[in-house]
């Protein structure tokens, strides 16, 4: 999750079912550099330009790359800190960067590669998740309330109805009925005026605790003038885009007056958009970066206690204020993949609840009709299914047809070289329908010291070429990443087919060579070739 305060990456792990299930696991922040949220912000002016969500200038599109490639490192970053390994996550739900968001004009864009993170990291993603909301007449925003409605139950009945307060640089409410019903919408300007007016005046990228704002006074006629703004006298919601308020001149106030006056006015709207709520609310809990701003609590507690309510900080109610948006990312990226609503009338305006989501597994060899990826939780029966029979296993391994143990102990070996060195052998899927065809990839040989290049295609898919087209495609990509060095191959001498493939690539006959007490064909590639 990279929210609109661009101040950093959040990496957050869930366990769940897309339903009322949800076990938090640990989470990681990674913060931008100076340098790259000064990119960010211009890919901000460079989108004004954008009139159709596809598109993307070329600085866009750098900034894209350079930002999906942050993306995947904090990914590794977190996998690593925490122990584990990308083969034991089953998705990534993947937000990107918004830089764009007119939801008058059913236009919303967040730029991030979800095929590299795909493919970088090793793992299936789901991203692009507010677009569909838009299509069916949403605003595209929040889609966060679902999940605070999953994690609703932590803070008991007797807080409800309760109001969850994101305050990102974008604020928005999630309102949670005693009954259970949802109504969420955004609710003025959070930490973005503040970030930006102290960065203009002191080169610090925020207000850290709040620390200006509390040395200053709030300075009626500026506070009045964001508050009169028609976002908030209208009865009518919408969802808002960073460029939608803009920071204090210079000269309508003193650095403390204007950093305090703005945490009043992210406090102050935040109960101006709540008279349109269903009800008042007896709680509000404050996650997202604005609750560590003591300016801004202290105004939210003076203002809920006028209408006898209370305000809690999310982390003393166990719950991470800082993860619980890379939180809800994750939760949704589950429901996307069970076709479960992202979104509701009451949330986004949208005319009926949908899911969204475009979801793109790790590619990590493409050719014209096959995908190479890496294998998940279950696939040892698609093995043992590919060597099940003697016809089927009798020039592979032992010659004998594979157990679901072997399989796995197969699949797992697999997986350790890949995810450590880039190379093993992986799943062969249709690029048409997604079927599964085989297996294939390089193992590394430590009696031979050099790669080997292996495969095998389902009996029901013989004959149609598969074995010579994923070794063409495995050849080129081998060679484009270790140019100057070489791989071999076998085949059992009896496997005339295997030979006869092993030919077509272009790679030369060695010797016979005894593997696993059988007798193998030796073939060695040329390098580059």
């Amino acid at each position: 999750m990279s929210g609109t305060s661009m101040d950093g990456i959040d990496v957050a792990m869930l366990t769940t079912d897309g339903l009322g299930n949800v076990e938090r696991g640990p989470f990681l922040s990674v913060p931008y550099d100076d340098t790259f949220r000064a990119q960010l912000r211009q890919g901000l002016e460079d989108a004004k330009s954008i009139t159709e969500r596809r598109q993307r200038p070329a600085s866009l599109l750098s900034l894209e790359h350079a930002l999906t490639l942050r993306h995947a490192e904090a990914v590794k970053a977190f996998l690593t800190a925490n122990a584990i390994r990308p083969r034991d996550i089953d998705v990534v739900g993947f937000h990107g960067q918004t830089v764009l968001h007119r939801p008058d004009q059913a236009l919303t864009i967040q730029i991030g590669d979800g095929a590299l993170l795909a493919r970088e990291t090793g793992i299936y993603v789901v991203y692009d998740m507010r677009a569909n909301d838009m299509v069916h007449g949403g605003q595209g925003a929040p889609l966060v309330p679902v999940y605070h409605a999953a994690i609703a139950s932590s803070i008991g009945t007797s807080a409800l109805p309760v109001c969850f307060v994101n305050i990102g640089g974008i604020s928005n409410l999630t309102f949670i009925g005693a009954d259970g019903d949802i109504a969420a919408f955004d609710s003025g300007p959070g930490n973005t005026l503040i970030d930006q007016w102290v960065e203009a005046q002191t080169g610090k990228a925020y207000d850290a605790g709040g620390e200006i704002a509390l040395s200053g006074k709030v300075v009626p006629a500026l506070a009045d003038r964001y508050l009169k703004h028609p976002f908030f006298t209208s009865n009518t919601r919408r969802s808002l885009d960073r460029n939608d308020f803009a920071p204090p001149n210079v000269g309508d106030a003193s650095l403390e007056n204007g950093a305090r006056t703005l945490a009043y006015v992210a406090a102050a709207s935040i109960f101006a958009s709540a008279r349109h709520l269903p009800q008042r609310p007896k709680t509000y809990v404050i996650c997202g970066g604005g609750r560590l701003n003591a300016a801004i609590m202290a105004d939210l507690a003076a203002m809920a206690a006028c209408e006898s309510a209370v305000v809690i900080n999310a982390d003393d109610l166990a719950l991470d204020g800082d993860a619980m948006e890379a939180e809800a990312w994750a939760y949704l990226a589950v429901r996307s993949l069970k076709c479960l609503p992202l979104t509701f009338p009451g949330t986004t305006g949208v005319k009926a609840a949908v899911s969204g989501g475009v979801h793109q597994i790790p590619v990590v060899c493409e050719t014209q009709r096959l995908i190479l990826t890496p294998w998940r939780a279950g696939d040892e029966a698609l093995l043992v299914d590919l060597h099940s029979t003697a016809e089927t296993s009798q020039f592979v391994s032992t010659g004998e047809p594979w157990s679901a143990q072997y399989a796995a102990q197969r699949i797992s070996g697999w997986l350790d070289a890949y995810e450590e060195s880039g190379f093993g052998k992986l799943k062969l899927l249709a690029k048409d329908d997604g079927r599964f065809i085989g297996r294939a990839g390089f193992s590394w040989l430590e009696e031979t010291s050099s790669f080997e290049l292996g495969y095998s295609i389902r009996r029901e898919e013989w004959g149609r070429g598969f074995a010579t087209e994923i070794g063409k495609g495995l050849s080129q990509w081998f060679f484009e990443r270790m140019p100057n060095e070489q791989f071999i191959a076998f085949a059992h001498v009896d496997n005339a087919a295997s030979l006869a493939v092993l030919r077509k690539l272009g790679l030369r006959e060695t010797d016979v060579r005894q593997h696993k007490g059988r007798p193998f064909q030796y073939f060695q590639s040329l390098s580059g070739t």
